[in-house]
């Protein structure tokens, strides 16, 4: 837990596409006297939140952008990761799966469909994260 008492402005953000369409934006806040970032989803389609929540994480955790990828859609929102750590994802076909975050910050185990990947975003600030089925096929 920070001692810091956070001076918090807007740093970025991270656009996630599904195959070029934008479906969401994670919004990156940092505090200017220590540099911890915060973060906030906006996803397609939905309504805007009341507020900003600048939640804190937990110790040793960094801000992750879970993806969940099928043919015809992409979800998306930001979690606290840190390896070994146990994620719990509702995909939005009712199925409900638990990861494991690996050293490298991939995600275990593997599941066919729908695609999960784990993006950090202090890698990907003011970028497009791509996470559509085709461009995903395509890479494989």
């Amino acid at each position: 837990m920070s001692s810091c008492d956070h001076e918090i402005v807007f740093t970025g953000m991270v656009n996630v596409n599904r195959d070029n369409y934008l479906q969401g934006v994670v919004d990156v806040w940092s505090c200017r006297k220590c540099g911890t970032l915060f973060c906030d989803d906006k996803r397609y389609g939905e309504g805007l939140k009341p507020s900003v929540g600048f939640e804190t994480l937990q110790e040793g955790e960094q801000w992750g952008i879970l993806t969940c990828t099928t043919t015809k859609d992409v979800y998306m929102n930001s979690l606290g990761v840190k390896p070994g750590k146990k994620v719990a994802h509702a995909c939005r076909d009712g199925q409900t799966l638990e990861f494991v975050v690996g050293d490298d910050y991939t995600l275990g185990p593997d599941v066919q469909l729908p695609i999960h990947r784990l993006f950090l975003v202090k890698d990907h600030i003011n970028e497009n994260i791509e996470a559509g089925y085709y461009r995903l096929a395509m890479v494989k």
